[in-house]
């Protein structure tokens, strides 16, 4: 999965959460949740491990999934979350945590247990191969499942962009996430 499964799907979640919650009474909902950080945690997994599995351990690993693709990396930020919000009654690390969750699910990570559940199965993570990255990038066009995934996304981001554009809402998002 692309970028723009990953933010707009991720992003059309935490606003549909958002309206559920504000239909069934809960209010702040909306000033609990950051959209730039659930942006942020919609990608963050892609922003740590393409970088350093595809290019700085391309020869030796070769996978864009490595370390913050695993269970280990969501417990971890986790148990981060947890501390801020018990100590500081914060939610932005669990807003944060929340992206990478829903990062991993559009993944479908668990059907890869050597890395989802490393180093449960050993210490190295599977080898990839780097240069079939770009017959990655060709499925996109080729196969629905992907191409509908990032469609799907591009349409929610063109809504909310929209959204915010014509409420004059832009600067007060790029502020405050809202």
């Amino acid at each position: 999965m692309l970028l723009l499964a990953h933010v707009g799907i991720t992003l059309g979640m935490a606003k549909g959460i958002q309206k559920v919650m504000e239909d069934q009474g809960i209010k702040g909902i909306t000033e609990w949740i950051d959209l730039r950080l659930v942006i942020i945690g919609s990608i963050l997994p892609d922003i740590i491990d393409k970088p350093l599995g595809g290019i700085i351990f391309k020869e030796t690993i070769g996978n864009g999934r490595i370390y913050s693709h695993t269970l280990l990396f969501l417990l971890f930020l986790l148990v981060v979350a947890a501390y801020v919000w018990s100590k500081y009654s914060k939610p932005g690390m669990l807003v944060v945590a929340g992206g990478c969750i829903v990062h991993h699910i559009l993944d479908g990570i668990w059907l890869y247990p050597g890395t989802f559940l490393w180093p449960a199965y050993g210490w190295a993570f599977p080898k990839g191969n780097p240069e079939n990255w770009l017959q990655l990038w060709l499925n996109l066009l080729t196969e629905p499942r992907y191409f509908l995934q990032e469609v799907i996304g591009g349409i929610i981001i063109i809504c909310f962009v929209k959204n915010i554009v014509s409420r004059r809402q832009f600067v007060k998002f790029i502020v405050n996430g809202r």
